[in-house]
Formats: C-alpha cells, structure tokens, sequence
C-alpha cells in the first residue's frame, strides 16, 4: 500500500464523525451563535458547561460529542439559559434534511406534545 493511501485511511478512521450537510431552507446567518462545551446529552439535546440547555433536532444529535466543543445557531431564549438550534454553525451551517424540517415539531420542540383537533 502507497503511503499516501495509507494516510488517508488513517485519516479517514480517526476524524470524528460529523452530520452531514444538508442545504438549509431557510437562511441562518441572522440567527445568533451560541458556543460551548457540551458537558452532557440530553433527551431533547445537549448541556454546555456554562448551563445553558440547547434543543436540537434529532438529525443534528449525531455530530454532537461530549467534552467537545460545540455552536449552534438558533433562538436564545429571554428569561432562561435555553437555545432552541436549528443548525450546527459552520460553513455551510449544518441543518436538518429538509423533509424533518418540513415534517413539523420535534421531540423537545412547544408544538411537540401538542395534540391538534
């Protein structure tokens, strides 16, 4: 095996797997970023050390790791130290397949145990 091949497998097994990207529908740029170091997961997200609570979608759970760092963008709450992400900041953001967008609230979300007539 040529050195260079055997590099990139070696890179290739040892980066840290990260969601995928997917187009975003909407544009994130206005939303705020918030960061941190997620100190654990939750049922409807993450923790940062500083407390403060991040809701993210269940498709952007997968490129979230403990004692990493991380930042989102989304909604801040006012009152409490709550974020509501809706995309990994990057470039581009990292935001949910289209269709789990689309599909409404998610686990976590206001409108989720929410039960219309």
């Amino acid at each position: 095996m040529k050195p260079f091949a055997l590099t990139s497998l070696l890179l290739a097994f040892s980066a840290p797997m990260v969601a995928e990207a997917a187009p975003c529908l909407y544009d994130m740029s206005p939303l705020p970023v918030t960061k941190g170091i997620v100190s654990r997961i939750t049922p409807t997200g993450v923790m940062l050390r500083d407390g403060t609570t991040v809701i993210l979608p269940e498709e952007l759970l997968a490129g979230v790791r403990l004692a990493q760092p991380l930042a989102v963008r989304g909604l801040v709450a006012a009152s409490t130290h709550t974020v509501q992400a809706f995309a990994l900041d990057g470039v581009p953001p990292v935001c949910p397949a289209p269709a789990a967008v689309t599909r409404g609230p998610f686990p976590g979300s206001p409108g989720y145990d929410h039960i219309q007539n």
